[in-house]
């Protein structure tokens, strides 16, 4: 009867990973057989040992149950792009703003209760010619663990046929046909959403349901600032967001947008080593406009602590994201800022290392390249490469072509100095886009170590000829000087010093130390 109930008390908490389970049994089975034949130990120690074992197993699956619950959500519904007409611009303007509207209103009215990943998320890697497919949207939301999918039509009238799909079962859930105008468009959004709402039985989260857009063309501008944000064209989105400001001041995301533009030109400016103050000034001027017109805006509490982080305010960066957390805890970039605080101030929310909030980044949007790209340095950072480059190959399964997880992917593998896998990888990222400097520099540096010199000086060579990348100075001085051309190598490391990238570039001090050497070659000598 004592057995029974510890296995039945076992199976009601089955959170743990299957090795510590296999391990539990293991034992238990192992002092069970001690019970029965041993002689030598006592039958009650033999008793209470599984008692306590049994007390500590169940108590760390009541913690994984509690972890579990907390990120549960009731549903996880992707976006797709919308499918539009070539060659009708003003039917699909207004169609973009319906389904736009139709987005936001989702986000705003699930929150931390459903993941809504956005069309902006899908539109990296969606092939459009394929959306009309079941088959490939089923296993392309698959791989974001998606379970439903909105998708949308524009039909030649003007008219959007939406679908709400349950892409894990190839079904059709229900199907509606709107007729969208520039003074309906989010009555008409709402209408849907709440459709959806209905069928998941969900009680929306309270908000602002005015979603109101004095034109469809200043909306237009709006959605093309946001396009040329994803692109990381800041500068031209910021002037194309005031713009719409211009021509209509009630769209708050367009104040929001100026603030993020800023503070992404800021941080462009710290990395290349200027101070980015203005820049910083200006995106936490916007930033407190916008909260200031919509005091329940996440994202721009989310965004001001990420700024007060950069200005190593740590108070103001905690009460900002604390803010945004409790406003809207699905905001994956969110985790990513809260991640650079110290433990002791994320652990607040139960999370107990970097790795939960990069997990849980990803968790809330399975899209989300720089989350896959921050645990896979989290994990380099701890020596596990296997673990890193799994992470990267989990992301590049969901998109092939991207570049940024693709560097990574082969600065792991020069690491590891797999020859094969650095020119398969680096040749990939060449093929996407010619023109990428960093990996001509890449190949350059695998030639160097291989002591292969000539294809080394050619890679590098390409490297400055595209955007005189820098570092490729300091290694084209290494292989002048390896050739006894110490005219070209002392040129070639004068050109990375005068680059110097702020105070701690490392690759600038080292050509001022080797420098220095080939300059004074008496004292380097007398030195050693």
């Amino acid at each position: 009867m004592f057995i029974k109930i510890i296995f039945g008390s076992v199976f009601l908490f089955l959170y743990a990973p299957a090795f510590f389970t296999v391990l539990f049994f293991s034992i238990i089975f192992v002092l069970i057989y001690l019970y029965i034949t041993s002689e030598i130990i006592g039958k009650q120690f033999i008793v209470w040992s599984l008692v306590l074992l049994v007390t500590l197993f169940l108590a760390f699956n009541i913690y994984l149950g509690v972890k579990s619950n907390r990120d549960k959500v009731e549903f996880r519904l992707t976006v797709f792009p919308l499918q539009q007409l070539a060659g009708s611009s003003g039917q699909n303007l207004i169609a973009s703003a319906f389904w736009a509207t139709l987005n936001q209103h989702l986000k705003l009215a699930t929150q931390k209760k459903a993941v809504i990943v956005s069309p902006e998320d899908v539109v990296k890697f969606a092939v459009f010619d394929s959306l009309a497919e079941m088959n490939y949207i089923s296993r392309l939301n698959g791989l974001i663990k998606g379970d439903y999918a909105a998708i949308g039509n524009v039909a030649q009238d003007g008219q959007i046929f939406f679908q709400l799909i349950n892409t894990r079962k190839k079904k059709v859930l229900f199907s509606e046909t709107i007729q969208a105008a520039g003074d309906n468009i989010g009555t008409e959004s709402l209408k849907i959403v709440n459709k959806i709402l209905d069928h998941f039985r969900f009680v929306p989260h309270e908000y602002n349901k005015d979603l109101k857009f004095v034109s469809v063309e200043s909306f237009s501008i709006f959605l093309n600032a946001m396009e040329l944000f994803r692109k990381k064209e800041f500068k031209q989105a910021r002037q194309m967001a005031e713009r719409a400001i211009a021509m209509d001041s009630s769209l708050v995301e367009n104040y929001l947008l100026v603030g993020k533009t800023w503070f992404m030109q800021a941080i462009e400016k710290r990395k290349n080593g200027k101070t980015g103050v203005e820049h910083f000034q200006n995106a936490n001027k916007w930033l407190l406009k916008t909260i200031t017109k919509d005091p329940l805006n996440a994202e721009a509490y989310a965004f001001l602590g990420e700024y007060h982080i950069y200005r190593e305010r740590w108070s103001l960066a905690e009460d900002a994201l604390l803010k945004a957390f409790e406003l809207n805890p699905n905001l994956p970039r969110l985790y990513l800022s809260i991640s650079r605080m110290h433990k002791s101030r994320f652990k607040k929310l139960g999370y107990g290392s970097e790795e939960d909030l990069f997990k849980k980044a990803i968790y809330v949007n399975p899209c989300y390249e720089d989350a896959y790209l921050m645990l896979s340095d989290y994990y380099l950072f701890e020596n596990n490469r296997d673990e890193a480059i799994r992470v990267l190959e989990k992301y590049l399964n969901i998109n092939p072509n991207s570049v940024p997880a693709l560097m990574a992917l082969g600065k792991i593998y020069l690491v590891r100095n797999d020859i094969l896998k650095i020119i398969e990888v680096f040749n990939r990222v060449i093929k996407l886009e010619p023109n990428n400097s960093d990996a001509y520099y890449n190949l350059g540096i695998l030639y160097y170590n291989s002591e292969d010199y000539d294809n080394s000086y050619k890679f590098l060579q390409r490297a400055i000829a595209i955007d005189n990348h820098l570092n490729s100075h300091l290694y084209l001085a290494y292989l002048y000087e390896v050739r006894g051309d110490i005219e070209n190598a002392i040129k070639h490391l004068r050109m990375r010093i005068r680059y110097r990238k702020g105070f701690d570039d490392v690759f600038a001090e080292e050509a001022r130390k080797r420098l220095y050497d080939l300059m004074h070659p008496d004292t380097s000598k007398a030195g050693q």
